[in-house]
């Protein structure tokens, strides 16, 4: 959750006044009933599988929501994210005094907590939510390195300042808790750019929070929480299509209801009387002897248009995929023998989506390579890096031409920089150190020609 208040509230954020953060967790009290929501329809739980039901009546839930956001989070984040650092200028009058970005020490800590995962579920709860919170913190073993955690945004508020720069203030991590003892409190922890505090309180009417344990300095060098929108209503990938996703969900239960009905049909004789024990003898036997020969029986069946229902839910799951912008995978018609542009174009929308969702985690991204380099150069194992230094690179998770992709690697040559042709092979991860590599084998392959050609020389003149 993010929130914004004037800064003339907080003048001081390391001493926050009680009933501020009063404020705040109320706040999020409210807004947590929208996020529940919406993450019920990401698991399945939807409204009509809720209470008691007749049970002539089947209910079922078609899980359209989860299918929307995996489709989207896969289609972009299928593939690990890659950061590729740049050589910039130090002198922007002329082209001399080129900088050499190492990223090393930042991909260590990535790779140590395995990134992508976290990644992952930001993206996640960006297409469940509509918004989502990261928190840097440096963990607790003998060598503290940076990591960072996913925050539920029912639970996690970061505050900004009300002008159009938004620039942060501070972040709360709260939760409700119970003690050994059976007492309910709330836990809340605030970051600011310099301290991490714990407070406590039994409950918010008092508004008494009380600070436990000690105050913890952290070197992140501004407010360890970034924000990261879906979009700029802050919605959910589904949130828009719920209406449909209901229809849809009553639609099928209809279906199969009246489906039940139908096989429960109910058997008429007509020109007859049953006796004692014709009927049990007729469910099992599935056969009943001397009856009339005038006499006859008849389903009485309930009788209903497959075609038009089918018609209806068609429709419903097409309007479903044009309001998300994604794809419909199991359309007969979506591939076929379509061309390679045709796929192109039918993917355009979707591309269209996952292309908003990247410009807006790479803001992110970049803010979190900014608070981990802040954090090791303070340890003095990395030089400062600027958000300008580096590039994060998306890979988008679809089929490609691997021959192709080779072929206008090999014909670009001499045309684009080596590093910007290497970034393009879906295969490599660091297109910086890979180009490094190449450079160190081209070196070490020229040294053993010229020391083989000197020895051949040698040889020759003693020779001669």
């Amino acid at each position: 959750m993010i929130w914004y208040l004037d800064r003339e509230e907080v003048p001081d954020v390391e001493d926050l006044p009680p009933e501020v953060l009063r404020y705040l967790v109320e706040r999020a009290e409210r807004a947590a009933g929208r996020y529940q929501r919406l993450e019920e329809y990401y698991r399945g739980e939807h409204p009509n599988l809720k209470g008691r039901k007749n049970p002539d009546e089947v209910q079922v839930a078609v899980n359209y929501a989860k299918y929307v956001v995996d489709t989207g989070l896969g289609y972009y984040l299928g593939e690990p994210v890659k950061y590729d650092a740049n050589q910039v200028s130090r002198n922007r009058h002329g082209a001399e005094g080129k900088k050499v970005v190492d990223l090393c020490p930042v991909l260590e800590c990535y790779d140590a907590q395995h990134i992508s995962e976290v990644d992952q579920e930001i993206g996640r709860e960006m297409g469940t939510f509509g918004d989502c919170l990261e928190l840097c913190y440096a963990s607790s073993g003998e060598k503290p390195r940076p990591r960072s955690a996913c925050i539920d945004p029912r639970c996690g508020i970061l505050v900004c300042d009300s002008t159009v720069e938004h620039n942060k203030l501070f972040a709360l991590v709260w939760d409700r808790r119970e003690s050994v003892t059976g007492e309910r409190y709330y836990a809340v922890t605030v970051y600011t750019d310099r301290t991490v505090k714990h407070y406590r309180s039994a409950d918010l009417k008092t508004a008494v929070f009380s600070q436990w344990g000690e105050t913890e300095e952290h070197f992140f060098g501004e407010v360890p929480v970034i924000a990261y929108e879906n979009n700029g209503e802050r919605q959910g990938d589904f949130e828009q299509i719920i209406s449909l996703i209901d229809a849809y969900d009553g639609l099928m239960s209809d279906r199969l209801t009246d489906k039940k009905k139908f096989v429960d049909a109910l058997l008429v004789f007509f020109g007859m009387t049953l006796r004692e024990g014709d009927e049990g003898r007729l469910a099992r036997e599935k056969f009943l002897d001397g009856a009339p020969l005038d006499a006859r029986a008849e389903y009485i069946q309930k009788t209903f248009d497959e075609a038009g229902v089918q018609v209806l839910a068609d429709a419903l799951v097409r309007e479903m995929h044009k309001m998300t912008m994604t794809v419909d995978m199991s359309d007969e018609k979506f591939a076929g023998n379509s061309s390679g542009q045709a796929l192109k174009l039918k993917l355009l929308t979707m591309n269209l989506m996952v292309k908003n969702k990247m410009r807006r985690m790479e803001k992110g991204l970049k803010e979190r390579l900014k608070l981990y380099n802040r954090w090791l150069y303070v340890m003095g194992e990395m030089d400062p890096v600027e958000g300008n230094e580096v590039d994060v690179v998306f890979t988008v998770n679809m089929p490609i031409d691997e021959g192709g992709v080779i072929d206008l690697v090999t014909r670009l040559q001499g045309i684009v920089d080596d590093q910007t042709l290497l970034s393009q092979l879906w295969f490599i991860r660091d297109p910086a150190e890979a180009l490094k590599n190449i450079r160190e084998q081209k070196t070490k392959e020229g040294e053993a020609v010229n020391g083989g050609a000197g020895d051949y020389g040698a040889g020759t003149a003693g020779r001669a």
